[in-house]
């Protein structure tokens, strides 16, 4: 039984945080290997939305499932998936703002305004950058964790369908 399994806290804490950052030493090795093809940019851009909506995926899956009785050791890697979701999402946004606009809010916002997607791209990251802060400690003990958890699953549930949006528009 996975139940019975005890593996030290810092192990499971190190092995998930690798697993996490997999998607980006892939993109490292792609880049050092000049893999990422023709046009780089949207080649990062892309895989590192698409870890993003993976990793919502995932933390809200882990959460769901660790309400089963025998699947309890998932709620244990949902903050893990989470700041995954945060992590990537930056490096989204980052990578956009970078690289298309050069840093130029004028720019980005003339963008957004031609394009919808990158308005529910912007929602879904705002949204997953609070909940990130809602999970501190500080913030945990100030308002309480059961009404931070309803503010936070009041973030996270918009920011899931937020950031499903783009990739929907973006494929089909």
């Amino acid at each position: 039984m996975i139940n019975s399994i005890k593996i030290p806290s810092i192990i499971n804490k190190t092995a998930t945080a690798l697993v996490v950052l997999i998607p980006l030493a892939y993109l490292v090795c792609a880049w050092l290997t000049e893999q990422l093809g023709a046009n780089a940019v949207e080649k990062v851009l892309h895989t590192t939305g698409d870890w993003a909506l993976n990793f919502i995926i995932l933390a809200m899956a882990a959460r769901t499932l660790s309400g089963l009785a025998w699947l309890k050791w998932l709620a244990s890697y949902h903050r893990a998936a989470g700041l995954g979701v945060f992590f990537y999402a930056t490096l989204h946004f980052l990578t956009y703002a970078a690289f298309e606009h050069n840093f130029s809010i004028s720019e980005i916002i003339s963008d957004a305004a031609r394009h919808t997607r990158i308005i529910f791209g912007a929602l879904a990251y705002m949204l997953t950058g609070v909940a990130v802060v809602m999970m501190l400690p500080a913030i945990l003990r100030r308002i309480g964790f059961r009404r931070v958890r309803h503010l936070h699953k009041a973030a996270v549930y918009p920011a899931a369908i937020a950031a499903a949006v783009p990739y929907v528009w973006l494929v089909k």
